[in-house]
């Protein structure tokens, strides 16, 4: 009889929510147990088992799993103190999907041949995101559509509940090398647009890439999603001189960015006066803009995990229980993760 994974019973555990004194209450069974089982010092019984099980909502096949985990915790934006359970809960979430998209993977073709790699030395982040605007032959203007861009070219978006507004945006790697990037699904339309050039920022610079521009990988992540979102010479003209709110919240309408974004990129670029931008952070104080602006922007939907996970039912044949069965998954949290409306995609 295969034994239980020590290393899946934290996962699940982390992926709740709980901590191990928690979750020993929940349980009834005792920490030092608990701990053990954990560090692979003591076998899990089956009467634990079923207790874990029925608490944190888990079939018995899940346990059993022998998955590699991503480190997930290189690109977290500096200086934000994120609460450990909650930062341990989306690590844990992020692998148990990469796990999922892993099995998928095994019978659908996703190619990755569209994801450039850099071999050569690049001058900056920014001339990298107008080198993958040609390559990926996206017309002059706003990105109209940024997650089917990048869903297209075989990047696979999911919107997870972060549980927190300090998380934005995380991106990991499956061991097939392709690409998840994960978004907060409670953020912003713009919000949400600027994280996903930021993370591609990451995919395109530091993920087997040989260029290295600075010691600030979210800088240059940041560098590299604001030009590809606003490439500057075609805005240059629009942000020297003065700027104002009128003018920023007309801007935010053609770029589908925030107007703080705008702001922090004319700064950037040295097209607007310290005091100019001094008077316009102070407005966004003043008016209570700094977390929520006016002129939403539509959310993008990201549909390829959906269209995925569709094809296994339309044409594979498989049931949504024989796929919750591969995903080690109860039917009604595998049905709430995978499954929209969905087009085409493509079987091995």
């Amino acid at each position: 009889m295969n034994k239980v994974n020590h290393k899946m019973i934290q996962l699940a555990r982390e992926s709740r929510g709980y901590t191990q004194t928690e979750l020993a209450e929940l349980t009834d069974i005792p920490q030092s147990n608990l701990s053990r089982i954990e560090r692979d010092a003591l076998n899990v019984s089956p009467e634990n088992l079923k207790k874990l099980c029925a608490t944190l909502s888990y079939p018995e096949e899940f346990f059993f799993q022998q998955i590699t985990l991503a480190t997930t915790d290189t690109h977290y934006r500096k200086a934000i103190v994120i609460e450990q359970k909650t930062k341990l809960k989306a690590e844990a979430l992020m692998n148990i999907y990469k796990a999922n998209i892993e099995e998928m993977l095994k019978s659908l073709e996703l190619s990755t041949h569209n994801i450039p790699v850099l071999k050569e030395e690049t001058d900056s982040p920014e001339k990298v995101a107008q080198f993958l605007r040609s390559y990926w032959k996206i017309p002059k203007g706003a990105v109209q559509n940024l997650a089917q861009v990048i869903e297209d070219n075989g990047i696979i978006i999911i919107q997870l509940d972060f549980d927190t507004d300090k998380i934005d945006g995380r991106t990991i790697v499956t061991d097939t090398g392709h690409p998840i990037i994960f978004i907060n699904k409670n953020a912003s339309g713009d919000r949400q647009r600027l994280t996903l050039a930021h993370e591609l920022g990451h995919v395109i610079l530091h993920m087997n890439s040989i260029p290295s521009f600075s010691r600030d990988e979210e800088g240059d992540a940041f560098g590299f999603g604001i030009e590809f979102l606003m490439p500057l010479s075609e805005c240059k003209y629009d942000l020297e001189g003065r700027l104002t709110i009128e003018k920023l919240a007309d801007l935010k309408r053609i770029w589908k960015i925030s107007m703080q974004s705008i702001v922090f990129r004319a700064q950037k670029q040295s097209l607007i006066t310290y005091n100019s931008a001094r008077y316009l952070w102070s407005q966004f104080a003043s008016r209570g803009w700094r977390k929520v602006e006016p002129i939403e922007v539509p959310k993008e939907e990201a549909t390829l995990l959906n269209r995925m996970a569709n094809l296994f039912i339309t044409d594979l044949e498989y049931s949504k229980k024989e796929l919750a069965g591969i995903f080690r998954l109860n039917v009604d949290e595998m049905e709430e993760r995978f499954f929209t409306k969905s087009k085409r995609l493509k079987v091995a």
